[in-house]
């Protein structure tokens, strides 16, 4: 009996030892959270920030940026909405560093008017501070995008994305601040507001000449008229629908009407949030048969991509790296393998190893002095590196 007792002891304690070993846990960090003291909001402002997982690979790339409305309700799903369509050997959108905005006050931020009319045709306090779109976007285009730029490596080209009635002060930053943003992605937002007063907007603005090219994609769903939701038409439909005929020719319009079956105001965001950053990169994603076949033609497609969007938009770094050493070693093709590594240090000139892989195939092809000179090219870029250093005593014996 006694040995039993301990035995079952023993045994516990066993259990009991690999159960907290088990339950040793990190941290998964997604994003970074900081508030910005805002002089024109005279108030302090949450900013949620991600950052794409090769951000601290290196001290040379350069991302473009998402400015996310409604912050803290979609920054974890979103996010790694941008993570998965920029991975993998065929990203669908360039890596992009996320910036998740809260409000203190929905109503007043978004709305680029004051009304108290509600969706129903009705009064509703809910609605007093209604008004202030106008000076949230001051605080957007002159603190919070200088703060971003010059904390991060950003480039030029930015995204604004809104949802419902956060859907308002995108569509009003493409009326009356087009220079800020390039691309802009409205899920479903709320044409109703205001008397349609977007729409009225929309008919000033369809007058005004854009300098440059800009991308808009606008969902929404099928509506039900019921007792509860009376509306007879889709506002945001109607909207859509203007938008297409009357805009400007240097606007890229994508949009998406979702079957009620399938999708409701509620259940989109997410999907058209792909479908919207999808329509924006659209030409961006590689397929297989142009990474095997004919590699050259990317140069050409992302060129057609970078001058649409007016930014230089990359293959990524590892990606060419990874198919330059397919055609070097695993599948001998020179001319292609060439192609690759030539293409990544036209890319990223300041890359200490997109110049070491192009030095290590030109050595493979037996032109000594051609590698030699860029072998030490990457060493310049990387003093500490003593592999290449190596390579480079190596050569010269």
């Amino acid at each position: 009996m006694k040995i039993k007792i301990i035995y079952l002891l023993f045994l516990t304690a066993i259990i009991i030892g690999l159960q907290a070993r088990g339950q040793e846990t990190s941290d998964i960090v997604i994003g970074q959270k900081t508030t910005i003291k805002s002089t024109v909001l005279g108030a302090e402002r949450e900013i949620l920030i991600y950052l794409p997982a090769s951000y601290g690979e290196n001290n040379y790339s350069v991302y473009p940026v998402i400015y996310l409305l409604d912050g803290k309700k979609f920054f974890h799903s979103f996010t790694g909405v941008v993570a998965q369509l920029s991975s993998d050997a065929s990203p669908q959108i360039p890596e992009s560093i996320v910036i998740g905005i809260t409000s203190q006050d929905r109503v007043k931020d978004s709305s680029p008017t004051n009304s108290k009319i509600g969706l129903f045709g009705k009064e509703e306090q809910y609605f007093e501070t209604s008004g202030g779109a106008d000076n949230f976007l001051k605080f957007i285009k002159e603190e919070l995008i200088p703060f971003i730029d010059s904390t991060y490596r950003t480039n030029s080209y930015r995204s604004f994305v809104g949802y419902s009635f956060t859907g308002l002060p995108v569509l009003h930053a493409l009326f009356t601040i087009p220079e800020t943003f390039g691309s802009y992605l409205v899920i479903d937002f709320s044409a109703w507001w205001d008397n349609e007063v977007t729409l009225k907007n929309a008919g000033i603005f369809f007058k005004t000449t854009l300098p440059k090219n800009k991308e808009v994609f606008i969902s929404t769903a099928d509506r039900v008229v019921i007792d509860y939701y009376p509306s007879k038409y889709n506002r945001t439909w109607n909207f859509i629908q203007e938008f297409e005929q009357k805009h400007q020719e240097n606007i890229g319009f994508g949009y998406k009407k979702y079957a009620y079956k399938s999708e409701n105001h509620h259940s989109m965001p997410l999907i058209s949030f792909i479908d919207g950053l999808k329509y924006i990169y659209r030409g961006y994603m590689i397929n297989y048969d142009e990474m095997y076949s004919s590699p050259y033609s990317i140069k050409e497609k992302l060129d057609k991509v970078s001058a649409r969007l007016g930014v230089n938009v990359l293959l990524r770094e590892d990606l060419g790296n990874h198919f330059g050493y397919k055609f070097l070693y695993d599948n001998p093709d020179m001319e292609k393998a060439m192609f690759y590594f030539n293409y990544n240090t036209n890319n990223y000139p300041m890359s200490s190893n997109a110049w070491d892989s192009l030095a290590e195939a030109y050595y493979v092809n037996g032109e000594k002095l051609k590698a030699l000179e860029f072998f030490e090219k990457a060493s310049n870029l990387d003093p500490k590196n003593a592999d290449i250093k190596k390579k480079i005593e190596k050569l010269k014996e």
